[in-house]
């Protein structure tokens, strides 16, 4: 339960003959009416053959590096649908769920990080984990939580934002998407870059489609000029980049686990608490 009355359901997946503590990593899910698809858990062969062909099955993929990989249900999805919509076997609940957050001044991308942080707590008391690397990716909604995630949970030490990274105005704000991707007042505070950059010095790879309809890569790009602006401000030149997949709004595995196994940190032990160094000193 990561709220007293939110029993958020999750998969955990640990390689075969582990040994010592690994590395992390969280796979958190976009729009699906199958709440497991990244843990390799299809439905149906047509779920399977498109599953496969997307590369979604992250939570395998993470494992098959030798990580311990955990797949939640993400918010609103699945179980956590309200009730009428599960009756209804609707994709989710984010419409109703979104207007009864903005009645009590919350968001679901709030909740959905919320829940993102209470399982890594979670996993740092119940599993063999290296609290040192802790990787979250994602794609599409997924990947707007970890985007958000990756800023807020200094935890976090690679954030790998799949089908989701692009400025507000050129995507959500000119593009039709679901209700869960809209935090009210934003652009009064910046663009999704400066969210991004709030993740600097930890490593960011946006991981994005170039024929992306709801995500245009033109605008992509440009966010990432700017996110690498802010990471040079930040003192971490470097440790933001973008890689481009072939074709449109799906997971890249190759845009993943080469950055992530290049950019592993030694282990450091349980005990040792490093404070996090804020990016920027405003006076």
């Amino acid at each position: 339960r990561t709220e007293p009355d939110v029993a958020l359901p999750m998969i955990v997946l640990r390689p075969k003959n582990l040994k010592g503590r690994v590395p992390l990593v969280l796979a958190i899910q976009g729009h699906s009416k199958n709440p497991e698809l990244f843990a390799g858990i299809y439905r149906n062969e047509k779920e399977r053959a498109s599953g496969e062909e997307g590369e979604r099955n992250i939570g395998i993929q993470a494992v098959n590096e030798g990580y311990i990989a955990i797949v939640p249900t993400t918010r609103a999805f699945g179980a956590t649908r309200v009730a009428k919509d599960i009756k209804k076997d609707e994709t989710s609940s984010c419409i109703e769920l979104s207007n009864r957050d903005r009645l009590v001044g919350r968001t679901l991308i709030g909740e959905r990080v919320w829940d993102v942080s209470r399982i890594i707590d979670w996993a740092f008391e119940s599993l063999p984990v290296d609290r040192t690397n802790v990787i979250l990716t994602g794609n599409s909604g997924g990947g707007t939580v970890t985007v958000y995630a990756g800023a807020i949970d200094t935890r976090i030490s690679q954030s790998l934002p799949g089908s989701a990274f692009c400025p507000y105005i050129e995507s959500i704000g000119s593009i039709y998407h679901c209700a869960c991707n809209y935090i009210p007042g934003i652009l009064d505070l910046g663009e999704m870059q400066d969210v991004a950059g709030l993740t600097a010095p930890r490593l960011f790879r946006a991981i994005h489609g170039v024929k992306d309809n709801i995500f245009p890569i033109e605008a992509t790009r440009e966010g990432m000029r700017q996110l690498e602006k802010i990471y040079a401000a930040a003192g971490a030149p470097g440790r933001c980049s973008l890689y481009e997949g072939p074709e449109g709004h799906r997971y890249y595995k190759a845009g993943a686990w080469d950055f992530v196994r290049a950019n592993l940190e030694p282990e450091r032990p349980a005990n040792v608490v490093i404070a996090p160094e804020a990016p920027f000193a405003f006076e």
